[in-house]
């Protein structure tokens, strides 16, 4: 059976939150078993090979690259007719396929979502005009079909995921803005994220 969704997931050094964020799938993937989860390890120190041992998951490993080769080949691999990306050092809530899969039954093109801070409620707003709510990939859920062609540009990092977003998104698009949560992005403490690294010039 084709999947009906495939869960995007790259992972570098993700630390002790990744397991919780596969834990939240394996309970919830029993209601949805259409659903596929790609995990890209990104040449981590850390071993993440215990993924391969969740359902329905594929564990591919490569050679350092960058978060924006690891997109890349998540989007090649990915079969599901709809595809949700996530950070592996985040959390989801246990609602979160029970909320992609309702909004996907209206058959939209890309459906944006309201989120959390370190459990603090945060509204997405329009960035880039009218077509761009949140800089996140994991704030939205894409129709397979409107990314086609699309891939990250390693050469934009840290901001190739704003320039895919831009690129992906357009203005006669079927959309939906949800703002029911199912997403904690974790900040404090989080000292190896993208966006840490970023403000430490890392990357």
């Amino acid at each position: 059976m084709r999947a009906k969704l495939s869960v995007l997931i790259p992972a570098y050094n993700p630390g002790k939150w990744f397991r919780g964020v596969m834990d939240q799938l394996k309970a919830q993937i029993e209601k949805y078993p259409d659903t596929e989860i790609l995990v890209v390890d990104d040449g981590s120190t850390e071993d993440l090979s215990w993924v391969a041992d969740y359902p329905n998951t594929t564990y591919i490993r490569q050679e350092n690259a960058g978060v924006a080769d690891a997109r890349n080949l998540l989007l090649e691999k990915a079969k599901g007719k709809y595809i949700q990306f996530l950070d592996a050092d985040d959390e989801i809530y246990p609602n979160c396929l029970d909320l992609i899969y309702e909004n996907i039954a209206g058959g939209y093109d890309y459906i944006t979502y309201e989120f959390d801070t370190d459990h603090n409620r945060l509204r997405s707003y329009h960035n880039h005009g009218q077509l761009l709510y949140n800089c996140a990939l994991w704030g939205y859920t894409f129709k397979r079909s409107i990314t086609k062609g699309q891939k990250f540009d390693s050469s934009k990092t840290p901001e190739c995921d704003v320039d895919w977003l831009l690129r992906v998104l357009k203005p006669d698009a079927k959309m939906k803005h949800e703002d029911r949560l199912f997403y904690n992005y974790r900040w404090d403490g989080n000292v190896n994220s993208l966006s840490h690294r970023r403000l430490r010039g890392e990357i």
